[in-house]
């Protein structure tokens, strides 16, 4: 009998790491480009208001992490590299991480309270559906790979949550997303 390399988890595993990685190439490789063939002073006078304004990027940041990752973090890595507002490298990526964790603990909170994933069902995000069923095909092995690519992290903890996920156990796993959020800001210090 013929055995396999890897089981379902770790394709599932390393397919949605690679998404992150293409996405993350797309993502810096459109920056690069608009950074190539615009000047400094052109991008401040399109993003400036916006880039100058610490509170309304990072109230989006949160919100955004909150709201099941409507805005991808690695736009905001870009954004703290750019303007240096929060900080240098490590506090940047050290004030992003830390949101993002404490996001997702609010939306594992939320979920607990909720403590039917049902509810969430109803809500009538479709597309929530189908990591519902992800969730209970992977259960807390989910929390990792949400942590470490680009599955929507808030969505995920929202459902450990409702699934009732050992708090703990939650806690300890999405640490990781702490870890993506510094390497993937290490390679777009690196390239930006």
């Amino acid at each position: 009998m013929e055995k396999k390399i890897l089981d379902d988890r770790g394709y599932f595993l390393i397919k949605n790491i690679g998404r992150g990685f293409l996405y993350l190439a797309i993502l810096v490789g459109v920056f690069l480009v608009f950074r190539h063939f615009s000047s400094e002073e052109e991008r401040y006078i399109w993003f400036g208001s916006i880039y100058d304004n610490v509170p309304l990027v990072m109230g989006v940041f949160i919100m955004s992490e909150i709201l099941f990752g409507i805005i991808p973090p690695e736009a905001f890595m870009l954004w703290a590299f750019e303007t240096n507002h929060i900080g240098n490298f490590t506090v940047s990526m050290g004030i992003l991480s830390l949101i993002s964790y404490t996001a997702g603990f609010v939306n594992f909170t939320i979920g607990r309270l909720i403590k039917d994933k049902g509810i969430i069902l109803r809500l009538r995000f479709r597309w929530i559906k189908r990591y519902l069923i992800l969730f209970e095909k992977y259960g807390a092995y989910l929390v990792i790979v949400a942590s470490v690519s680009p599955l929507p992290f808030a969505a995920i903890a929202l459902l450990c949550g409702a699934g009732n996920m050992d708090q703990r156990r939650y806690l300890w796993f999405s640490l990781l997303r702490i870890v993506r959020i510094y390497f993937y800001g290490a390679i777009i210090y690196e390239v930006s």
